[in-house]
Formats: structure tokens, sequence, C-alpha cells
């Protein structure tokens, strides 16, 4: 692969830069212009130091390449390095109109690659990439939504799209402050003044920056808005005039009648209305092959967590999974209690460069909440006796609650591996029996399409064939099972002592030993083998009986050995209280018995010694693991801090377990110089 020579620094700061322009190598260094390695010299668009690049290059006999953000590029502020496409261009910059470019070129019939813009499967695709971007409302930068503008019952009115002072397209569209004036004139002389609405960017209106129509605007009392409009409300709207502005090609999407008083690359095709004809676009376009030229062939798309070339389609796919956990958390968080080596990964969960959110210590929170007197809405994690200061506290405001997934990580949580899965919920928390949670809303009220239940079959069918549970271990050899053959035992799978989920969802036992008693006192006669907790055998944690020489007349094997997926495999029948296991149990056809009251208990698929007064939906096992595993929590990858589904997530554990070689419960200075690994990656995580 070829290097390439720059001038800019922001350039070579870009995520996945040499991935974007094909190069082995991007750099300022000089000497990458000696030699026949060099593919070109590369600037961003039309920044002043672009005409020194043209020179170099021109003494250097290189091509010069203009880059730019694509048309799909980002999500959410401060994401200017975290780019989804780039466009590069070395014949001039689309939204030049001084001069060609290869956005032009292409519309124009004479690049290379115009032929696909005939290409009946490019065409196709176009048409279901534009709907899927109008349903998802997916822009360029994908910020977050702002309120959507309140024009009450207003038709046949029309839009005027102000801008920014200082935007490149529009000193190089053809506009500047004259020709915005001009075309608010033009509208004024066309509609009454109450059918003028005049669309400003928000932080004009604050003062923060400069826009060319808002302060004429105001004088003559018209409507200034805001937020975005809705696609009623276009479609009440009789015209929309726009500069340069990439929305009114967003609006040509949603069915907009368009006027371009300057020269955007979408003008001269035929799709909209030109007050400034350029003499070069000769073609007549639809807005299919527009959006061929412009969004399938003139960008490079590079996937965020594959770090790999990609289409359009999957960055669609990309953004949609971030805009749906983005609606999950739905606004600024006070987070409490949030141990510092956490909160890395869990702004990126919460979106943390969109929402600000304010973390503070459980005494801080106390303090502040004492000065309060409106309430917040607060994240904490997981669930505190409700008798504690903090739980009392939190009672005078809206409260969101955030626990680990289910299938969380290779490692242990205890041994301070990252999470790869989180839950977050504003209705209780999965393992809170006491009160309603979103997952048992979800379980008592969704509705599964068939496609839901294929995608959770095929999901049961990888977690069975790889052996994924929630804290999944490295690869392992073979296992000695040959206490299991020819007999019929039952599994009792202990858990954490004190852990939340046996003190807010305990039954008809309430621990480990009680659990394990009553399991005796059932089956007299059973081969009873106890499974302690991973956190138990590693030694990071209690189950509360370790020392309790009443076990070993209770059960006939205590299980440290073999994995949970293996026992789980060699065992008939399966006994908790609430542990996770009852989930992996059903996935092996095996008959589950609960003890207490877990998220996945009362739903008709295990046998249960607890009533559940709020569960009256009868689920079947795709519906309960596509609800619990697919719709209820939120995936991170990693290395990217991107949200991904639940398929990359497993397909990353697999190649992190084959990768890892050392068992979960390893002991020793091993186990040690791991924690302060996975302590350093929590710190810097996703950075």
């Amino acid at each position: 692969m070829k290097s390439g020579f720059t001038l800019s620094s922001g350039i070579g700061r870009i995520n996945r830069i040499e991935t974007f322009l094909g190069l082995s190598s991007l750099s300022r260094s000089p000497l990458q212009l000696f030699g026949d390695n060099c593919a070109g010299v590369y600037s961003w668009g039309s920044k002043p130091y672009s005409a020194r690049a043209l020179r170099i290059a021109t003494q250097f006999a290189l091509p010069h390449i203009r880059l730019e953000d694509g048309f799909i590029c980002s999500l959410g502020k401060h994401a200017s390095n975290r780019k989804y496409s780039i466009v590069t261009d070395n014949i001039g910059i689309y939204y030049d109109a001084t001069c060609p470019s290869r956005l032009e070129n292409l519309l124009n019939g004479v690049d290379a690659e115009s032929w696909k813009l005939d290409d009946p499967g490019m065409v196709g695709a176009a048409g279901e990439l534009m709907a899927r971007l109008v349903k998802a409302g997916i822009s360029k930068y994908n910020h977050l939504p702002e309120q959507s503008a309140d024009l009450g019952s207003l038709t046949d009115f029309a839009l005027i799209v102000d801008q920014t002072v200082g935007d490149q397209s529009v000193r190089l569209g053809g506009m500047n402050a004259l020709a915005f004036d001009e075309m608010l004139s033009d509208v004024l002389s066309r509609y009454p003044q109450e059918k003028v609405v005049v669309k400003v960017h928000p932080q004009v209106l604050a003062g923060r920056k400069r826009g060319y129509l808002v302060d004429r605007a105001q004088q003559l009392g018209l409507t200034l808005v805001t937020g975005d409009i809705s696609q009623a409300q276009l479609n009440a709207c009789d015209s929309v005039h726009v500069g340069t502005s990439l929305y009114g090609l967003e609006v040509l999407m949603r069915g907009a009648r368009v006027v371009c008083h300057g020269q955007p690359f979408y003008a001269g095709w035929g799709l909209t209305e030109d007050r400034q004809p350029l003499a070069r676009r000769v073609q007549t376009r639809s807005l299919s092959q527009l959006f061929v030229a412009a969004y399938l062939i003139y960008p490079t798309y590079v996937d965020p967590v594959t770090n790999s070339l990609c289409d359009l389609a999957t960055i669609v796919d990309h953004i949609e999974v971030q805009i749906e956990q983005r609606e999950r958390v739905g606004g600024r968080l006070v987070c409490v209690g949030i141990t510092p080596w956490k909160r890395r990964y869990i702004d990126r969960y919460l979106f943390n460069s969109d929402y600000n959110h304010k973390h503070l210590s459980v005494s801080q929170f106390l303090r502040w909440d004492s000065t309060q007197r409106e309430p917040a809405q607060v994240l904490v994690w997981g669930r505190k006796p409700p008798e504690s200061k903090v739980e009392q506290a939190l009672q005078r405001h809206q409260i969101t609650r955030m626990e680990d997934g289910f299938v969380r990580s290779v490692g242990l949580g205890s041994n301070f591996t990252a999470p790869r899965s989180l839950v977050i919920d504003a209705e209780g928390i999965y393992f809170d029996a006491t009160g309603p949670s979103k997952l048992e809303s979800l379980l008592e009220l969704y509705n599964c399409s068939d496609i839901d239940l294929h995608r959770a079959r095929q999901l049961m069918h990888v977690l069975l064939r790889e052996r994924i549970s929630k804290y999944t271990r490295p690869s392992d050899g073979t296992f000695d099972c040959t206490y299991y053959q020819g007999k019929q035992a039952l599994l009792v799978v202990g858990q954490v002592d004190g852990d939340a989920s046996l003190r807010f969802g305990s039954g008809a036992a309430r621990s480990n030993l009680g659990l394990i008693k009553a399991v005796r006192q059932l089956n007299p006669d059973a081969i009873v083998v106890y499974k302690p907790h991973p956190d138990v055998v590693s030694g990071n944690r209690s189950d509360g009986i370790d020392k309790n020489c009443e076990l070993l007349t209770l059960c006939d094997r205590i299980e440290t050995e073999l994995p949970i997926d293996v026992v789980l495999q060699q065992c008939d029948e399966v006994h908790t209280i609430s542990s996770l296991a009852g989930v992996e149990a059903l996935l092996y056809n095996k008959r589950v018995v609960t003890y207490g009251r877990p998220f996945y208990a009362g739903w008709g698929l295990t046998t249960d010694r607890c009533e559940f007064a709020r569960r009256s939906r009868r689920r079947t096992l795709d519906e309960l693991i596509f609800i619990s595993y697919i719709r209820y929590p939120a995936y991170l990858d990693i290395a990217s801090g991107e949200h991904v589904s639940v398929e990359q997530t497993v397909k990353a554990l697999l190649s992190e377990k084959h990768a890892a070689t050392s068992p979960i419960t390893e002991a020793g200075i091993r186990k040690y110089v791991n924690i302060v690994r996975n302590i350093k990656k929590g710190l810097t995580y996703a950075a």
C-alpha cells in the first residue's frame, strides 16, 4: 500500500484515516514526498492551507486530494474525529460551485463510475436507503434531536433556511449576506408575512453564532423556529428555500418542494427550482440517481467497530442502534455512587458527550439533594437496602438504575473486567421483584414479531454452540465428566451471599444454605450437586456457607472444576433462587425449579415455588430470550466505544475467548496482574 502526505495535524487525528484513504500511513514528514510510494497530498476541503497543499502537489507532480465529511458522517457532539464517512475528491470539492468536483462529474456522466447511476440494483438500493434515512431521522451529524418546531395549524407557508456566517459552502456556493437578504425579499414578495417561517440555528438565537437572516426576520416579526420540522408540518409547507444548506437535499427526500437561491451540489439537475442556474450541470437526474452519486459512490464508509471498509447500509444499521440506545438514556442524569473505574465506560453507555452527566459520590449526593427544590433524574448502580440513606433520598427523584447485562464479558466483574453489556432501567431493575421493572413490563406487554423470534432462535443457537454465558470462560480443553455418567443429578446453583438479587428476589429460600436444605427435603434420595458462584470459587466473594460443615451432609458433590455450561448439560434439573443460570438451563432444555422471583420465572417456563401476582402472560423461550437478551440490554464495543448489537457482542466475546488462555478462577499472582490490567482498561475505556 502507498503512503500519503498532509500539512494538517487534524487530518492525522481522525480515527481510521488510513483505512478511509486506502493508505499504509499518512504523515506530515516531507520525506513522504520523495520516492515512488506517495499516493498524493491531502488537505481538508477549502481550508486556507489547501492552496499551499496544491502548490506542493504540483511541485512534486502528485495528485492533490481534498477531504470532507460525508453526508452521513457521525453521531453526536464532540465526534469530529470519530467519523463514519469521508469524501475524497481529486477534482475539487462538492460545495465549491466555482469549479467542477468529482461529484459534479459523476452527475454529469463524465466520471468513470457514472454508469452506476443507471444500474437498477444501485437505484433500487438508493430508494430503500432514502426511506430508511427518512424514517429513522438520520442526517449528516445526528446530534441530539431538537424540540419539534411549533407551527400550530399553519399551512401553505414558505420555510426559509438560514445558515451561519463563515460556512464555506455559503462563500463558494454563490451566496453572501446580500444574497440571503435578496432570498428573504423574494419570498416576502410571494407570500404574506404570516406565511413565512425562518429556520435558524439554535446557537444563533443563543448569541453564540451569527446568522444571515435572524436580525431582519425579527424586525419584520416573522416566525422563527430552531427545532425539527415534522413530516406533517413539511407536508403542509408550500416551499422550502435554501442558500446552500444540506437541509434542502434532506427535505427533498421527504417530498418537499425546494427552491435553491445558491448553487449547492444537488441543484441544477432538475430536482430543484434554481435561482442561480449553473451552466456546467447539463444532465437531468432523478432523486435516486442523485442519491447514488452523493451517498453511495462519492463517500468512503468505514465500520467504526470492525475498522474495515463498508457500505452505507452497514452505517445506517449502526446509527439506528446508536439512536435507539441514546433514546433509552433520555436526558441528562445525576450519576450517584459510580466508582471512578466504572465512570469511563458508563459515560460511553450514557452518551455523556451529548448529555454531560453529573457524577456525585454518595456523600456528595446526600449534600446536593438537601439543596434541590426540583426533582432530578438520578442514575444509581443496582439497588441498595430500602432503609439506607441513599435510597431514602432517591425517593424524591426520578430514578434510573443500571446493572450488568446477561452477556457480560470474558472474565469476572469482581476481577474488574469491563462489561460489554449493561441494562438501563427507569422503571426498576430486573432482579428486584418487590416492584416492576422495564424488563417485566416488556415480558408482560411486548409483542414479538416473526423477525424477532427468528433472531432469538439464531442467538440461542450461537450461545449454545459457542458456550457463551454471562461470564464466559476463556477457551478450555476437555473436561472430566465421569462422575455424572449414569447418574440423574440435581444441580443447585449458588449465588453470592448478600447479593442484591437475593435481597430483592428471594422467596421460598433466602440463602444458599436454605436453598440446599429445601432441595434435599423435597428430593431426599436424589443426587444433589452444589455449584458455587464463580466469584466464590475465585475467592473474591463468599456464599455464606463456605465454612459450614453441614453442606457436606446435604450435597453429594460440590462442583468447583467444571464450568456452568458443562454442568448444566450433565444434570437433569436445575434448582435456584434467582441465578441467571436458570435461563441458561432453559436453553439446554432442562427443568428449572425456582425458589425466588427471578425475572424469567412466572411466565410458564419454570416450576416456581413462589407466586407472581403481576406476571399473567405465558411466554415461549424464544420470546424470553429476545426480550431479555436483545430488547432489554445495551451493548457496547470496548475498543471503539460504539453501541453494537448482541450478535456483534457475541462475535467479539468469541474472539476474546479464544485469545485468552487463563481460567477465570485462576489464583496467585497472575490473577492480581490481570486485575490491575482490567482496572487500567476500565480507566482508559474507548479512549
